[in-house]
């Protein structure tokens, strides 16, 4: 029989840890996508493609701190594109290989130049930014990188695929048969919405979608399986809850402000994590001494077997080695510390709620998978 965990208020460490690893582990039974090692990176095949991601990818946001005020957008002041430029072209030397660009951040043409001498070896990914016709968004994008590898269209919350996305997905079809774009997916942070483009977007070859340790408490439980059976990608944005994470670490070396002063769950306005279960993970990940939160909390996502890769963002090169150095340890993750990070969502379901605060026991309807 399997053994529930007790619901009280008050848990131990042991407690804590026992809940977790007396669980399986969530999505443990999702096939694994394929991967190959080369020169210290991972690379796992995208979907059904004949692309392999690097499982540590360049997110599209940039630093707030360098930011100025565009015509359409923002875009970084002379210091800032340096450093930007800096930062990918280490990236790039350490084995990343996917790239996401923002045209609204101003970096379709810093990104161009910055891949243009080994074009062949870099993934770009894109996403439209502004209200534009997304055929001539694509045809934009050709021009300039002679050919587009991974395009997405973005899916607000909701239980069904509308009909101005569907024809907006009939042309990156179409963009796709005709050569322009090797491989079309879809971002949402909806678990209702993901299922309903499963189930009416024909041809999609992967998906961006929130996950972290902390979104691992729902564990996405009727997409997850569903897409791994039709053979589709899955890479992880928001790794690092828009690098909130990085504030709760008190061995953190970094000192770039997070995009957001508190982790959150999908959109700041309605999922705060209780500090409480931060906290806990956070004494129970000191007993690795030389490794911070950041590391951990990577490495959890790449130890996903069903995960193609993390996106996180990333502006200093402190944060992109902090980022690297979770991927050469992710397999190192052990059992216990796995159980601690899982035991957050193993805690919600025992007690059904009543390890929110009154105010906050709206959200665990929300959250539940």
């Amino acid at each position: 029989m399997e053994r529930m965990c007790p619901r009280s208020k008050a848990w131990s460490r042991r407690a804590f840890l026992a809940c977790g690893a007396s669980a399986p582990l969530l999505g443990s039974t999702v096939a694994p996508v394929r991967e190959i090692r080369r020169g210290g990176m991972v690379y796992r095949q995208l979907g059904k493609t004949d692309m392999y991601v690097s499982l540590l990818s360049f997110g599209s946001h940039t630093d707030p701190r360098y930011k100025q005020k565009a015509q359409h957008g923002n875009v970084l002041v002379e210091e800032g594109q340096q450093r930007r430029d800096r930062l990918l072209a280490r990236a790039l030397d350490r084995g990343v290989n996917l790239v996401d660009t923002y045209e609204s951040e101003g970096q379709w043409e810093p990104v161009a130049r910055a891949v243009s001498s080994r074009r062949d070896k870099v993934l770009v990914s894109l996403c439209r930014q502004f209200p534009m016709f997304v055929g001539e968004n694509i045809d934009r994008a050709a021009k300039l990188y002679g050919h587009v590898d991974l395009y997405r269209i973005y899916l607000a919350e909701g239980s069904k695929v509308d009909g101005k996305a569907l024809a907006d997905w009939d042309v990156l079809r179409k963009a796709k048969e005709a050569g322009k774009v090797r491989a079309i997916g879809i971002s949402t942070h909806d678990e209702g919405m993901m299922l309903s483009a499963l189930r009416e977007l024909e041809g999609i070859d992967y998906f961006m979608f929130p996950y972290n340790f902390i979104h691992a408490r729902t564990d996405y439980s009727e997409f997850l399986p569903e897409a791994a059976k039709r053979g589709v990608g899955l890479i992880a944005i928001k790794p690092l809850a828009a690098g909130s994470i990085v504030k709760l670490d008190p061995n953190a070396k970094i000192s770039t402000s997070p995009e957001r002063d508190f982790v959150q769950l999908y959109h700041a306005k309605y999922r705060p994590l209780l500090p409480s279960v931060v906290a806990e993970l956070t004494k129970t990940l000191k007993r690795v001494p030389d490794e911070s939160l950041c590391q951990a909390a990577l490495r959890f996502v790449y130890s996903r077997p069903f995960m193609t890769a993390a996106m996180p963002g990333m502006f200093e090169e402190e944060t992109f080695d902090d980022n690297y150095a979770g991927l050469t340890r992710h397999l190192e993750l052990s059992r216990e510390e796995r159980a601690a990070l899982d035991a957050a969502g193993q805690i919600a379901a025992a007690t059904k709620g009543q390890w929110l605060p009154r105010h906050y026991q709206w959200l665990d309807q929300r959250w539940r998978g």
